[in-house]
């Protein structure tokens, strides 16, 4: 069972997105799980989908009055079920994730907790990315620990035309599943993310102990959503 992450980032206006969820739910969703992340303006729309839904940030907040902030409880009802967290694209420091993790987990909201060096550079360095783990999971109950789905995302991948390496991101995945598994004795699924076509995914289909694909600009056709499902 491989993930299938559509990730429309702060694209699409209101005709586009009710357009957008029309095309979309022709999806099949045999032998995978497809979760949508609309603009969090948006989520309502997608209350009765067939399908999951994520938001795309989370407050670090519990409760109370904060200006602008998405609270983890609001998010649950409107039956949002997944949430990013440390995108590359979004400022995070090891305090807010952490916090946010812990508010998805009370509210039953699973984690995708994104991991990559925030440079330009044209590789990530395996001690690196395992720190970035290790930060987070040392501060994290066993049940919260359990509750996370890691996305490796380099950052030198994001926007380009084509996909990382293939063996080394298969090197990667090994070593974060491996590090996970000896540390702290779980299996958690690791998903790749960065400039994912429909055109890679054969090729990324080869690398067995991949659980899955984060799509953010190739996501923006529903089309392009449809193929890669097909292929799954």
């Amino acid at each position: 069972m491989k993930y299938l992450i559509s990730n429309l980032k702060s694209n699409k206006n209101l005709p586009e997105i009710i357009e957008y969820k029309k095309k979309i739910e022709k999806i099949s969703l045999q032998n995978k799980i497809f979760i949508l992340f609309p603009p969090s303006i948006y989520l309502p729309f997608f209350y009765d989908a067939k399908y999951d839904i994520g938001s795309q940030n989370i407050s670090i907040y519990e409760s109370g009055s904060h200006t602008g902030e998405i609270l983890a409880s609001q998010l649950a009802s409107l039956h949002v079920s997944y949430t990013l967290i440390n995108h590359c694209e979004v400022k995070e420091t090891i305090e807010s994730c952490i916090l946010k993790i812990k508010n998805a987990y009370s509210s039953k909201i699973k984690v995708i907790y994104c991991v990559g060096k925030n440079t330009k550079e044209q590789e990530d360095s395996k001690d690196i990315i395992i720190s970035q783990i290790k930060n987070i999971f040392e501060k994290l109950t066993k049940k919260e620990q359990e509750n996370i789905i890691i996305a490796y995302e380099p950052c030198f991948a994001i926007h380009q035309n084509k996909i990382m390496d293939l063996n080394q991101l298969e090197k990667m995945i090994v070593a974060i599943k491996e590090f996970v598994q000896d540390k702290y004795h779980l299996k958690i699924p690791v998903i790749y993310g960065g400039s994912i076509q429909e055109k890679d995914i054969q090729n990324l289909l080869n690398i067995d102990i991949l659980d899955g694909y984060l799509i953010g600009s190739g996501a923006n056709n529903p089309e392009n959503i449809l193929k890669i499902a097909e292929k799954l």
